[in-house]
């Protein structure tokens, strides 16, 4: 068995010193081990033919293989065709430009909701502008006491924030 795992072929033992004796008794012996009948021979005829069948293969019409292919040339048509017929249709002049109007007012609730920028209620009341009408409109609705004391349960966790003092 081989051990040597990494060439799996193996020469029967003592092959390469016996080869050449084996080689030389075959070469010697009088009758060859090769067929004459397997020799080259040239065809019967042949060279009184060859001129008639070469011209005969000269005359025939040869093929010829375009460089382009129909098929080729129409895809590349039909994809220039297809890009002149978008670039036409496309609206060039359109402008697509989003205002602060575009926006709806539960969009932008939903981001000042979801969204902490760490500013406190004063921060805030400092940047925005008071105007009469918003003091009009809280005005012209009276709030119930019910009403203002569940909206302060759920939205406020901090009522030092509010600044009460001894009024509760």
């Amino acid at each position: 068995m081989n051990k040597n795992k990494k060439n799996p072929f193996k020469t029967p033992e003592g092959y390469f010193n016996s080869f050449e004796d084996k080689l030389m008794d075959r070469l010697s012996e009088p009758e060859s081990t090769f067929s004459k009948d397997s020799a080259f021979k040239v065809p019967d005829n042949y060279f009184e033919s060859f001129n008639e069948t070469l011209n005969e293969q000269l005359n025939t019409e040869p093929k010829v293989i375009p460089l382009f292919s129909i098929k080729k040339v129409f895809a590349v048509a039909a994809s220039i065709a297809a890009i002149a017929v978008i670039a036409f249709n496309y609206d060039w002049n359109s402008s697509n430009e989003l205002s602060f109007e575009d926006l709806a007012n539960t969009d932008i609730e939903a981001y000042f909701e979801n969204n902490d920028f760490g500013l406190s209620p004063y921060e805030i009341a400092e940047v925005l502008p008071v105007t009469n009408t918003e003091y009009s409109d809280f005005l012209s609705s009276p709030l119930e006491n019910d009403n203002l004391l569940d909206y302060l349960n759920e939205n406020v966790s901090d009522f030092d924030e509010l600044n009460f003092e001894d009024n509760e």
